[in-house]
């Protein structure tokens, strides 16, 4: 008889009879069945050729064999010895793969199954093991996640209607937010009714905040306010009365702020409150322990910096809202550009062209922008230059001794390229 075992409160197993009706494995009961063997519980589906793995098998495991390990003809006390050690170690049941070492499964074995009452499984030769094992898995998953579901809707009680109001709640206002942006300021009013706060008017601004924050209560905004989860991000928009209690509110989350502007022009707001959002996460990304510490202070708006050494507050309770900037739109280049120690970097990577060409009144700089520019084609680029593509070759090669680089390196045309598009922003480029 097979051993009970303590059960847990969640039953991660499955059903045999579960497992047997999967159509597409092809399993089949031959022997040691009874009317208790679709209820008996699979935990796990385990496949080995040992002689004896009960010192690896856990209770409630179908054990899959291809018979590999019984050398010549299987004899009824090897079988009952095998069946025997199964047994004694919980396994729901034998699945035995045909085609293999048997073209069919040895009598001896059955005999052994329906003998001990060990349920014995003939396995397609098309039925690959591994397969049995992942819809095993899948249908053990699918158990467990019922079961929470079961267990969630039973220990929440009047909870759960208290979560639906929650969540329609939620919908409510982001149908009125969305109302909003799209320029339906009445019907907005009547959708929110007594529900919501008054909704903003005049001059507003836009917070985005990343995803969904379940513990930020939007009530306590008031007045001015409407807020709602759009397109996976929350959105906030505020009458500028109501920016500071909005800072409060996220007060350790990242998070982009729109310049002010009418409803009017609540999509672009939106767009830039989007836009600070990203340069808020990545400099999320981007602070490690002792990176703040590193860099004194972060560039930008003070309400984005992260706070200096001494000056108070913690990361996870600093004001983390990165206000908008219209340079933030100017790519990454102009981004790269701001950076002082990335303009003396380019002007010292240009340095030795440069000294050239003041030396000798030459134009390598000019001729590696435009070269640079039409993708390292010369015909185009000297056409432009208004020279032959000879002088604008040897020209290069110029450039190349000078720089010292691979000149047909990508890595070296990036930065060449980069640093020139930077020191033409500096006001002190030399030309």
């Amino acid at each position: 008889m097979m051993q009970y075992f303590a059960e847990p409160a969640i039953h991660s197993w499955i059903d045999l009879e579960t497992l047997l009706r999967d159509y597409e494995l092809g399993l089949v009961v031959v022997a040691g069945g009874d009317d208790t063997t679709g209820s008996r519980p699979v935990q796990w589906v385990h496949s080995t050729d040992l002689t004896d793995p009960t010192p690896f098998l856990t209770p409630r495991t179908v054990l899959l064999t291809t018979g590999a390990q019984f050398k010549g003809t299987l004899g009824i006390r090897a079988a009952e010895a095998y069946v025997s050690r199964l047994v004694a170690a919980g396994t729901t049941a034998l699945g035995v793969g045909v085609g293999i070492r048997w073209d069919r499964i040895p009598p001896t074995l059955v005999e052994a199954c329906e003998h001990l009452g060990l349920p014995l499984i003939r396995v397609p030769y098309d039925t690959p093991f591994i397969a049995i094992t992942r819809a095993a898995a899948r249908l053990i998953d699918a158990a467990v996640h019922a079961q929470n579901l079961d267990r969630l809707s039973q220990s929440h009680g009047q909870g759960s209607r208290s979560s639906s109001l929650a969540r329609s709640e939620a919908a409510l206002a982001t149908a009125t937010l969305r109302l909003l942006m799209a320029g339906h300021r009445g019907l907005a009013d009547q959708v929110a009714g007594p529900l919501f706060p008054r909704l903003p008017r005049g001059q507003v601004s836009v917070v985005a905040l990343p995803g969904i924050q379940p513990g930020l209560d939007l009530e306590d905004l008031g007045d001015g306010t409407a807020a709602g989860v759009v397109d996976g991000r929350l959105l906030i928009v505020c009458e500028p009365a109501q920016i500071p209690a909005v800072k409060r509110l996220a007060r350790g989350i990242p998070g982009g702020l729109s310049e002010r502007g009418s409803l009017d022009d609540l999509v672009e707001l939106v767009a830039q409150a989007d836009r600070a959002l990203e340069h808020a996460l990545a400099q999320e990304r981007s602070d490690e322990p002792g990176a703040a510490a590193g860099r004194g202070g972060a560039e930008g708006s003070g309400s984005g910096s992260q706070p200096r050494p001494g000056a108070g507050g913690s990361p996870g309770t600093a004001n983390r809202i990165v206000e908008y900037r219209p340079a933030m739109h100017a790519g990454l280049l102009q981004l790269i550009g701001e950076s002082q120690d990335a303009r003396r970097r380019a002007s010292g990577f240009l340095s030795p062209v440069r000294s050239h060409d003041q030396k000798h009144g030459d134009e390598i700089e000019r001729s590696l922008e435009a070269w640079l520019r039409h993708n390292g084609q010369l015909s185009p680029a000297a056409e432009e230059l208004a020279i032959h593509r000879h002088t604008l070759r040897s020209r290069i090669r110029t450039a190349a001794s000078l720089l010292q680089r691979d000149i047909d390196s990508p890595d070296t045309r990036s930065e060449l390229w980069t640093a020139l598009r930077i020191a033409a922003r500096s006001p002190a480029a030399p030309r």
